[in-house]
């Protein structure tokens, strides 16, 4: 029954750490209830799982004319689906410090995927002139050829990334509330409100000014922000002050390097990591979708792999997600079948989730798997510190 009393795990209490929110059916009307609640739940706001414990009582529970649910479409419990609009003054605040910046740099997060808001951060960089870098979880949502792009930031970040965000005076942060990770431990090197002036962007309230106080909040859906502040910029910068940003960039590209290590071109063998990546980078298409797994493979991936394509960089951003990139592939493959889908894995990932290679050979679901093998579960086996436990 999962009640928590003796010889009973405690379902609601285990759930409940990683959930939302956790409800408890105890009787079958309730269970429908509590479902369609579930879905409203896990759609609102910042999107996250939700669970519902059907307790035995409520599966065993009949439902009939004396005792049925109040049925009412689930729409009308959710909130409506037009993208929240950010208050115009706040918009226009923000707008004049991006337009009177030094330096500004706009920090992009899993937020802008999930808004699917790729065009509006395109146009507002442009716009503007600003460099744009993402979070580890955010890679991907903006192309990484682009002549504005500074590739991923903050612990896994490139040095360009971490030296230009440094410098940055106005820093614009895009759907992420910056983790430990983002800010290397929030570094006052890389990222402080004394000297930067700060605008965060997120839908959620709570996340906004999580990690450091912010000269502007601006609370609404990342598509529909950007488009605001697209608007509230647009034309008021000279040619000339948008060339001085963009020559700063490629100024730092030649200092800091961009996606150019000396490895991507050896011929050591074993073949390294870096020499594989570049090879994949030139091999696909424009729209090719990329599937990572969790582990060192994605940080050679995040580091190392230069994304094309807005919205085509997959991977499991929180913690342990081994085993994602095949299911992963094989769903993007299903969803755009006239598309490039490629699964990065290690060799611990791949032996989890290897059999998704039957069910794409049954179903003729085709894709590109890559092992990146170094015949251990290595970022494990680092953490172990010269003792290997298991992880070899």
């Amino acid at each position: 029954a999962g009640t928590g009393e003796y010889r009973a795990w405690d379902a609601l209490k285990s759930f409940s750490g990683v959930t939302k929110i956790t409800m408890t059916a105890h009787e079958a009307v309730q269970a429908v209830q509590n479902t369609q609640l579930a879905i409203k739940h896990a759609m609102s706001g910042e999107r996250g799982p939700v669970a519902v414990l059907y307790h035995s009582t409520s599966l065993k529970g009949m439902v009939g004319s004396e005792n049925r649910p109040n049925l009412y479409p689930t729409q009308a419990y959710l909130a409506s689906t037009t993208p929240l609009t950010a208050d115009e003054m706040t918009i226009e605040k923000a707008a004049q410090m991006l337009l009177k910046a030094r330096q500004p740099v706009i920090i992009a997060g899993n937020g802008v995927r999930i808004s699917q808001a790729f065009k509006e951060l395109q146009s507002l960089a442009e716009s503007i002139g600003a460099a744009v870098t993402t979070t580890a979880s955010g890679k991907g949502v903006f192309p990484e050829t682009h002549e504005l792009a500074l590739g991923v930031f903050g612990n896994f970040g490139l040095p360009l990334a971490n030296a230009a965000v440094s410098e940055a005076d106005v820093v614009l942060i895009v759907g992420s509330k910056l983790s430990p990770t983002d800010t290397i431990s929030e570094n006052p090197r890389l990222l402080n409100p004394l000297r930067q002036m700060m605008i965060q962007i997120d839908i959620e309230p709570k996340n906004a000014g999580w990690t450091f106080p912010c000269d502007q909040i601006i609370i609404g859906d990342a598509s529909r922000a950007l488009s605001q502040l697209v608007e509230a910029v647009r034309g008021d910068l000279s040619q000339e002050i948008l060339n001085k940003r963009k020559e700063k960039i490629a100024e730092g590209r030649k200092k800091y390097g961009f996606f150019n290590p000396p490895e991507a071109h050896s011929n050591e063998m074993p073949i390294l990591p870096q020499r594989i990546i570049a090879e994949l980078h030139k091999a696909v298409s424009q729209d090719a979708f990329i599937a990572c797994d969790a582990g060192e493979n994605r940080l050679f991936m995040m580091h190392y792999y230069q994304t094309k394509g807005a919205g085509t960089f997959l991977q499991p951003a929180s913690i342990g997600g081994m085993g994602y990139a095949i299911p992963a592939a094989l769903t993007a493959k299903l969803i755009y079948p006239n598309r490039q889908v490629i699964a990065v894995c290690g060799d611990g990932g791949f032996a989890i989730s290897m059999n998704g290679l039957i069910t794409s050979c049954e179903e003729r679901i085709p894709i590109v798997v890559v092992v990146l093998n170094n015949q251990a579960l290595g970022w494990v086996r680092h953490g172990q510190k010269g003792r290997p436990i298991a992880s070899e």
